[in-house]
């Protein structure tokens, strides 16, 4: 999408008990910045205008643009309003009853929104990985065995299926990086939902209560444009996941 045509997008409504997942592709990506003024608010105007590149500050306001374009939708909350956040850094908005999650790579930005529970979304451009063997130590031993077995060939682009898959749940349960890779693992075929497979309690970070069940999860892989992959969790069972790309 041009910068242009945001302005007069239609965002969707998030329906009641689905999840919303909108992706936005920047076309022309140093135009966006200017033209997310309307929907982001000066203190993050601040923050992008620190950034290096243009392209970074691009993201980062067309990000907080569309999740607030969402939120609106959804509740007439004023697009211009400040996000909070919580102790481990997930921007929320005060006031209204739903999560959402932005993420970004490349020239993508994807939100999800969910009235019922915590939600997370990830997106990953892919580029080549020439050390994704040696990566595969950071994951659970199962995730790492599973990626290990495969031809050279196939393993770049399972350990970004499985990476965006951990990155969702993570984000979901909302304690960023204080949330260990290795205290759960991520089917790493091809299915493209419900592909949580174990936790492990870890008392030290009071996640145990949080990830008791794979099965009381939503978790779904989103088809979005070639050369990426983008994944959605909810801590929330059968959920349906709507998915709609902002053109």
């Amino acid at each position: 999408m041009l910068a242009q045509h945001f302005y007069n997008w239609r965002a969707p409504s998030a329906p009641e008990k689905s999840i919303l997942c909108v992706g936005l592709e920047l076309e022309n990506i140093a135009e966006w910045p200017s033209h997310c003024e309307a929907h982001t608010t000066p203190q993050e105007q601040q923050e992008a205008g620190r950034y290096v590149h243009i392209e970074d500050a691009a993201r980062h306001l067309a990000g907080r643009a569309l999740a607030r374009r969402l939120l609106r939708a959804a509740f007439g909350q004023d697009s211009a309003a400040e996000f909070a956040r919580s102790p481990y850094g997930k921007p929320f908005c005060p006031g209204v009853s739903a999560d959402f999650s932005i993420s970004h790579s490349g020239s993508m930005i994807w939100v999800a929104l969910c009235r019922c529970a915590g939600v997370g979304i990830d997106v990953e451009r892919i580029r080549p990985l020439p050390d994704a063997a040696e990566l595969t130590s950071q994951l659970h031993p199962q995730e790492q065995k599973d990626l290990l077995s495969l031809p050279p060939a196939e393993l770049q682009t399972a350990f970004y299926r499985c990476w965006t898959r951990k990155e969702a749940v993570i984000k979901a349960v909302g304690m960023g990086l204080s949330m260990p890779l290795q205290s759960f693992s991520v089917n790493t075929g091809p299915q493209e939902s419900g592909w949580i497979a174990s936790f492990t309690a870890n008392p030290a970070q009071g996640t145990a209560t949080m990830l008791d069940e794979g099965g009381q999860w939503t978790s779904r892989d989103i088809r979005t444009t070639d050369g990426y992959l983008c994944s959605v969790a909810a801590q929330s069972p059968c959920r349906d996941v709507v998915v709609c790309l902002a053109c």
